[in-house]
């Protein structure tokens, strides 16, 4: 069977549609810090160039709900990416990010000069670094983040149909520009997922990051919540 084939039988399991009420989804997912900071001599210009990068980002996100921005020279190149989920509308979106850009000040950008630190909403992404990691798919900070709660119906069932939803999204996802949702309904035990690769990680680069993430999450289910947040892509 080709892959086209396989593509079509897959894709029913699938509604990609655009939010219909307002749910910017700026809840946080997972905060990572680097322990990496400035030396003290550079911090002022470090701190500059971090403002001046942030600004940047907002106003190419305001356009085109993703950015990448480079600002500085030397050791206090500042690098930024933010992405919001493509199914969120543009004005979820500007929520969403706004708030991510407030939060990720918990790295301590300005106090400890932080170079480094992602933030993961279920609704956007923001990271900033000290060396362009536009392209990168994995990195030592990929993680798993299950919920605390186990599904209340019948475990089993749930488990196979996430499992099988999982895989059908990191399938369909890299054939439609990096994103795909959808549901998988059997045994009345109903599970609902999402993926996304940033944007500069596409093609088999995607593929191989949300492979990953299938069996990253392997490890929720039975829980009713599982995420996968690796440095190119986002599993739910």
């Amino acid at each position: 069977m080709s892959k086209n084939c396989v593509l079509l039988l897959l894709l029913p399991l699938f509604f990609l549609v655009k939010t219909a009420h307002s749910d910017p989804r700026a809840t946080e997912a997972a905060l990572m810090c680097t322990n990496e900071t400035a030396l003290m001599a550079e911090r002022q210009t470090f701190v500059a160039n971090f403002l001046a990068t942030m600004d940047a980002v907002t106003l190419q996100i305001a356009v085109q709900r993703y950015a990448a921005v480079v600002n500085g020279t030397g050791n206090n190149t500042v690098y930024a990416f933010g992405e919001c989920m493509k199914d969120l509308s543009k004005p979820d979106c500007d929520v969403c990010f706004a708030q991510c850009k407030t939060h990720i000040l918990s790295c301590l950008p300005f106090q400890k000069a932080t170079r480094g630190g992602r933030l993961f909403y279920d609704g956007c992404y923001l990271r900033y670094d000290d060396f362009n990691f536009f392209n990168q798919s994995f990195s030592a900070q990929d993680t798993s983040v299950c919920g605390d709660i186990g599904f209340g119906g019948n475990q089993s069932i749930f488990k196979d149909n996430a499992l099988r939803l999982v895989r059908n999204l990191s399938l369909v996802a890299p054939k439609n520009d990096g994103f795909s949702v959808g549901f998988v309904g059997q045994g009345n035990e109903t599970v609902y997922g999402l993926a996304q690769c940033w944007e500069f990680v596409n093609g088999s680069a995607c593929e191989e990051c949300l492979a990953d993430t299938v069996v990253r999450i392997g490890s929720c289910p039975p829980k009713a919540e599982g995420r996968v947040l690796n440095a190119g892509c986002y599993l739910r």
